[in-house]
């Protein structure tokens, strides 16, 4: 299964990697990334582990062990759709 991921999910982690490599160091930053990309990647074949989304319509949502983050994915026939990558504190419309 092949993943796919979306211009908006790019920019999201490319921000999350800039805070924490302004915040914290290039290290963490790199760790932040890493550990975001592998449970990511660790998906297939069996993207529908995780929890069907309430937030989103049709997406699955994807919680980062130890990290602040959900990343929004759809399953489709032959990929995986990286939607979003957000911080649990956003808040979302009602």
């Amino acid at each position: 299964m092949e993943i796919v991921w979306t211009a908006e999910a790019i920019d999201d982690l490319a921000e999350i990697v800039a805070y924490y490599y302004a915040e914290a160091s290039p290290r963490t930053a790199e760790s932040v990334r890493r550990r975001i990309v592998e449970q990511i990647e660790g998906l297939p074949p069996f993207p529908e582990r995780i929890r069907a989304s309430e937030r989103i319509l049709g997406a699955r949502e994807l919680v980062v062990n130890r990290l602040p983050y959900i990343v929004f994915v759809k399953a489709l026939p032959t990929s995986l759709v990286v939607l979003n990558v957000v911080h649990t504190a956003r808040k979302f419309p009602g």
